[in-house]
């Protein structure tokens, strides 16, 4: 997350290979404002993660190439946001899915319909985002020349 003294802005990475539950995530967030990054494929998402830190990931897990399974696994044992919250979005929830999604940690897992009205209420309630180093390393330096 971005943080200064005049804003923050969570930061979010969306995995989804489906453009209008990406459009329908960016709407249900908008009043965190946040700054969403978003690729269609599982491997696409795998690589961003493991460069960039995020606040919050949200995938599908039926994605093209890497599944959202693999994703999030790689996630934890590879990666910047080894401990960043992830959301698991699905077309249908099985118990195998709530198992599997368990096991990895995720802090949700949702069916595509209902992210209308749970998903801001979720992000409220699990969603603690951090500040990012980086940025208030590069304020200091700016302030100091």
């Amino acid at each position: 997350m971005f943080k200064t003294a005049l804003f923050e802005v969570m930061k979010i990475l969306v995995v989804h290979r489906q453009k209008e539950t990406v459009v329908q995530i960016k709407s249900v967030l908008s009043g965190c404002n946040p700054v969403v990054l978003h690729t269609e494929s599982g491997l696409d998402g795998l690589l961003t993660s493991r460069i960039e830190h995020f606040d919050l990931i949200i995938c599908g897990t039926d994605l093209p190439v890497v599944t959202g399974f693999e994703l999030v696994r790689s996630i934890r044992t590879h990666s910047v946001n080894r401990h960043t919250p992830v959301i698991f979005v699905a077309d249908e929830v099985d118990e195998k899915t709530l198992h599997l999604g368990n096991a990895l940690g995720v802090a949700a897992t949702l069916v595509s319909k209902d992210v209308d009205n749970r998903l801001a209420e979720i992000v409220q309630e699990r969603v603690k985002p951090e500040a990012d180093k980086d940025w208030n390393d590069l304020l200091s330096n700016t302030r100091l020349n």
